[in-house]
């Protein structure tokens, strides 16, 4: 087996995640490109000289399958982008679409709880990393889109949950929280977008901004990326403190030293 980290890519045929499999390729990483869409896959691992892997992120075993593939192919698993996810097109109107709602969730939430659960293992012994794709509709209300907002804040909630109990075991965790993106996940704004030259973010850019979060040191952040700013972790305000009847301010510490 070739020497090199190894990075596993979920909805990588196409739009960020194909970017994303691109520039972690020229940084020197083995790419396993993973997608439902496993003629996709394969073409754009021919492009980054990686390998391919048919997922449906949102069933649990389809998870363990693609991260035992990775493992099996190149020894090892270094980083892990979980980046697939769907447009709800759910509206705010009543009433839900349940079976639309259910398929956004599936992709957007479980893809990311199956995903995290089914690499840590691996990235544990080689100390990697996970960073998943969220949204800024994660950091800001999202009205024409809520069913989406709520995948991607509960993703990165998620993020930010697990990043200590990763950290126990050797693993870092990100989230990247893309605006608006020139990908076909836009559906029919992103001809209204461009009609009125609204400024979007290219795929090349958030995958230079994964690229930085990779090389990166941090854990539990959620990056803004942002057409015109420079990619940065959001800065989220803290929250209030619990007050005894005498004003002293206590935390809970679920992970106490056991010395």
């Amino acid at each position: 087996m070739s020497e090199g980290p190894v990075a596993l890519v979920t909805g990588g045929a196409g739009g960020i995640g194909a970017a994303v499999c691109a520039r972690l390729a020229k940084s020197g990483h083995r790419v396993v490109v993973a997608d439902l869409d496993l003629d996709g896959a394969q073409r754009v691992a021919a492009e980054c000289g990686g390998a391919a892997v048919h997922v449906d992120v949102s069933d649990a075993e389809d998870n363990r399958a693609m991260v035992a593939h990775a493992e099996a192919a190149h020894g090892r698993l270094d980083v892990l982008v979980l980046n697939a996810g769907i447009a709800s097109d759910v509206p705010p109107d009543p009433p839900l679409d349940l079976e639309r709602y259910r398929r956004a969730m599936g992709v957007n939430v479980d893809g990311v709880v199956f995903g995290i659960d089914a690499g840590t293992a691996a990235l544990q012994r080689t100390g990697g990393q996970i960073v998943v794709n969220a949204s800024l509709a994660a950091l800001g209300p999202e009205a024409a889109n809520p069913v989406y907002a709520l995948g991607k804040s509960a993703a990165v909630g998620y993020v930010r949950a697990m990043a200590r109990p990763l950290a126990l075991r050797g693993v870092r965790i990100n989230a990247i929280c893309p605006s608006f993106t020139d990908t076909g996940i836009l559906g029919i704004a992103r001809r209204l977008m461009r009609k009125q030259r609204f400024p979007l973010l290219s795929p090349d850019e958030v995958a230079e901004a994964v690229a930085t979060v990779v090389a990166g040191a941090g854990s539990g952040e959620a990056w803004a990326i942002i057409a015109g700013r420079t990619p940065a972790p959001f800065a989220f305000p803290p929250v209030p403190t619990t007050l005894l009847p005498d004003g002293t301010e206590v935390v809970f510490k679920p992970f106490m030293s056991k010395s």
